[in-house]
């Protein structure tokens, strides 16, 4: 009796401490978890987990807890309701909670309504705040505006990781608020998220939980939620007044650059978005517009109501431009009041073939009753790519105005390419004495003005124009000779006095903006770097076609690993040429190249092949062995060593996108050899600097 009682006193000392720490959780209410652990209490179900460190939870009456973290790996502490996976969320009716939470997080973390369902297998975020990095790290979906807070949605995807199945594959969706709107009190209408992501093809099964969590990853913090309100069916609660928004100190509500990715905007129809550094009009980057098949396919941006308000009028801008001659159209799509789809138009423009053009419109008034609005740049003529840059959305009024470049062959300035061209450049050449635009007369750019340029406007404005046919790639590659790989590589970039390896990368497309094909993507263009990419036909999809999309905007070289990965050298003559054409008609759909070296699967080369294989066939002369279970460091050290003695250089390198260990070591490796002095190429890029070409059916692991 006496060990009960001490037992006892012992419990409520524990009890008294962690009140004493976390204010607001009674003495007598509180459940204090340590471990791992699941229950109920006071109708609420908790949850206590986490893979490592020191976790301390204390559960109160009405859902409310208290937790703190410190030395862990992952951790999440959370009260709410589970469900038996019988019901969607729309047969619960609304779902809404109500909270207040003093927020303290030293790291990553997230406070946010938290969940999963079953058919399909998909965990889900709502996130209010966070610590010191904005989850997810994948490019968006889009933005929704609930509750009067503008939201970021993505889809990523966990492979063989921990869930409510044990370890399993399944995505994850989310809901993040923007910088502007985080928070840690208010109104939460799950419902309403979750109708936003059914709208985007995000679709949830029968739900398991509806929680409110805290998280912590690789962090320490502390949390006191002492408001846990969750209700299930009846009417919506009715939700906080919007606040007035606020631009940026430059005066705008979004200004995208694409200087860094997307920026949130998305294909339209079957039109698929990059960040490219193909063209540019301020900056070093624009958005590359491909795979259009009608003139509605283009890019598009969600508004929030929340910022560009329904019946206010605010200032749009955008620049376009394509390699054919073009009439741009900024529109606002929109639902009216009864629901019905709606369109506007918000600003058109007239270029000409190359030439950017500003799409503007400083008083534009959103209609009264309209939500879901989504502002994208279409054409009115052609499916031709094309590239937009400096969007811009800000207060009514603001006037954006860019500095255009001359129109080539305008002599005059008058905005039109004619005979008064001729007669104004004939002028100035004979007599010096008329004005001209030094600029849009220099048609062969070779800084003066003199008859050659008079020659070139002659046959610009007397020759009639005949537009080539219409493809994804408007560069015009030169006389093909028989036998020798179509090399088009711009080596302009690249230094011929220093060091140079071509990294190749096989196996994709991985498809998963978040995981490691990205991830190598990433790490070669914020170095400057180039590098080839080996695609498998029969992996690629509608899911991931944009990984491709994106790796060719971004100057890399897209290449051919046959249909179905076969070992080549089992396979008769027809079998070898379908493996090959298979794959090349999808890379030239996506792309609107033709030709694509080859990577033989597992290297396996014979005559057969060769005779058949139409194009050179690139082997490695380095293996960085991440197919073999190469840790990174492991990776890092192999290609490190070789730098160091040399043997590297004009050399191919082996690797694969779909494993992280590589995406960690071109992380490493990219700004590592940059700063060394050394350069990433492709592998046309690598024979084409050192002046050697490349031939069908003969086998290539380096340069010499």
């Amino acid at each position: 009796m006496k060990k009960q009682a001490r037992s006892f006193l012992s419990l409520l000392a524990s009890a008294a401490l962690c009140a004493a720490l976390f204010p607001g959780i009674t003495a007598s209410a509180a459940v204090t978890l340590t471990e791992n652990k699941t229950g109920t209490y006071d109708g609420y179900s908790y949850e206590l987990w986490k893979d490592s460190g020191t976790t301390t939870m204390v559960v109160g009456e009405k859902g409310t807890y208290s937790c703190e973290w410190s030395n862990i790996n992952n951790c999440l502490f959370r009260t709410g309701q589970k469900f038996d996976c019988t019901q969607t969320y729309e047969e619960m009716g609304n779902i809404q909670l109500d909270f207040e939470c003093d927020y303290h997080p030293n790291g990553n973390s997230y406070l946010c309504v938290y969940g999963w369902s079953r058919d399909p297998l998909i965990e889900y975020y709502i996130v209010e705040s966070w610590g010191n990095w904005r989850p997810p790290g994948a490019d968006s979906l889009g933005k929704i505006t609930v509750d009067g807070g503008t939201y970021d949605v993505y889809k990523t995807l966990r492979e063989q990781q921990p869930s409510i199945d044990g370890t399993a594959t399944f995505y994850q969706y989310w809901s993040v608020r923007t910088e502007d709107c985080k928070r840690t009190s208010g109104t939460i209408t799950v419902s309403d998220h979750f109708k936003a992501w059914d709208a985007m093809g995000l679709n949830l099964g029968k739900l398991y939980e509806v929680a409110l969590n805290v998280e912590g990853w690789q962090s320490q913090g502390t949390a006191n939620v002492t408001k846990n309100e969750l209700t299930i069916g009846g009417d919506p609660k009715p939700t906080e007044p919007a606040t007035e928004p606020e631009p940026d100190a430059d005066g705008y509500f979004f200004h995208s650059t694409y200087e860094s990715g997307t920026d949130s905007w998305q294909g339209r129809g079957d039109a698929k978005v990059a960040a490219s550094s193909a063209q540019a009009f301020a900056g070093s980057q624009s958005l590359a517009v491909t795979g259009r098949t009608d003139t509605w396919n283009g890019c598009a941006y969600p508004l929030s109501t929340a910022v560009f308000q329904p019946g206010k009028a605010y200032s749009f801008s955008a620049m376009a431009m394509a390699q054919t001659a073009e009439d741009f159209k900024l529109t606002l799509q929109y639902e009216d009041a009864s629901g019905e789809e709606q369109y506007a138009s918000v600003a058109t423009a007239s270029a000409g073939k190359g030439e950017w053009v500003q799409l503007a419109n400083p008083s534009y008034t959103i209609p009264a009753g309209a939500s879901s609005l989504l502002l994208y740049v279409e054409t009115d003529g052609s499916t031709s790519p094309f590239f937009v840059d400096e969007a811009i959305g800000a207060p009514e009024g603001t006037e954006i105005t860019v500095d255009l470049p001359a129109k080539e062959g305008d002599v005059n300035g008058d905005g039109e390419v004619s005979v008064l061209d001729i007669v104004a450049l004939q002028k100035f050449l004979v007599r010096m004495d008329a004005q001209v635009s030094s600029e849009a007369a220099d048609l062969d750019h070779n800084g003066r003005l003199d008859v050659i340029d008079l020659v070139m406007l002659k046959q610009l404005v007397l020759t009639p124009q005949i537009d080539p046919p219409l493809t994804e790639d408007p560069t015009e590659a030169p006389e093909r000779v028989d036998g020798v790989f179509y090399n088009t590589a711009d080596v302009s970039w690249i230094d011929k006095s220093k060091p140079m390896v071509a990294l190749c990368f096989d196996d994709g497309p991985w498809g998963d903006s978040s995981g490691s094909a990205y991830r190598i993507q990433n790490a070669l263009a914020d170095n400057g770097f180039h590098a080839t990419f080996f695609y498998w036909g029969n992996r690629i999809n509608s899911g991931n076609e944009a990984e491709i999309a994106r790796a060719d905007s971004l100057g890399f070289e897209i290449a051919n690993h046959t249909y179905t990965h076969p070992d080549l050298t089992t396979l008769d003559a027809a079998g070898i040429q379908s493996e090959i054409k298979q794959t090349a008609d999808i890379l030239t759909r996506i792309t609107g190249k033709q030709d694509f070296l080859l990577r033989p699967p597992y290297l396996a080369v014979n005559d057969t092949v060769k005779a058949n294989a139409g194009t050179p066939l690139i082997t490695c002369a380095v293996d960085s062995g991440d197919w073999n279970n190469a840790t990174t460091q492991e990776i890092i050290n192999k290609v490190t060593a070789k730098m160091n003695d040399g043997s590297l250089n004009n050399n191919v390198v082996l690797m694969h996108e779909t494993y992280d260990t590589t995406a960690e070591a071109m992380e490493y490796l990219a700004p590592y050899m940059k700063q060394q002095g050394w350069q990433i190429v492709t592998v046309s890029e690598m024979f084409k600097a050192n002046g050697k070409d490349m031939y069908d059916g003969e086998v290539y692991a380096y340069v010499r």
